[in-house]
C-alpha cells in the first residue's frame, strides 16, 4: 500500500515537472516582486481601495465585487529603477 502510494506521488511530481518544461512557465520570487499590494482598505460592503506597486508607478485601484477600475497612477521613475532585473 505504502509502494502505490510513493509511486503515485511520484508520478504527480513527474508529470508537473514534464508540463513546466514543455509549457516555459518559470515560478521563481524575481516575477511575484514585479507586482507587490502595498495597501488595502474596505470602504463599504464589498467595496475597497488597494495601492499597488509596478515598476514605476503606484496604482490607486478601486475594488468592488465583480470589477476592477484604476483610480489614480502615481507615475515615479524611482521606483522602476528599484525593482530588480528580470527576463
Amino acid at each position: 500500500m505504502l509502494g502505490i502510494l510513493i509511486v503515485l506521488l511520484g508520478g504527480l511530481y513527474l508529470g508537473l515537472y514534464v508540463i513546466r518544461r514543455i509549457s516555459g512557465v518559470r515560478f521563481d520570487r524575481k516575477s511575484s516582486q514585479l507586482l507587490q499590494v502595498l495597501c488595502i482598505r474596505h470602504v463599504g460592503v464589498k467595496k475597497q481601495v488597494a495601492l499597488v506597486q509596478v515598476p514605476g508607478a503606484l496604482l490607486v485601484l478601486g475594488l468592488s465585487g465583480d470589477h476592477i477600475q484604476l483610480l489614480d497612477k502615481i507615475v515615479d521613475p524611482e521606483l522602476g529603477r528599484q525593482v530588480p532585473d528580470h527576463e
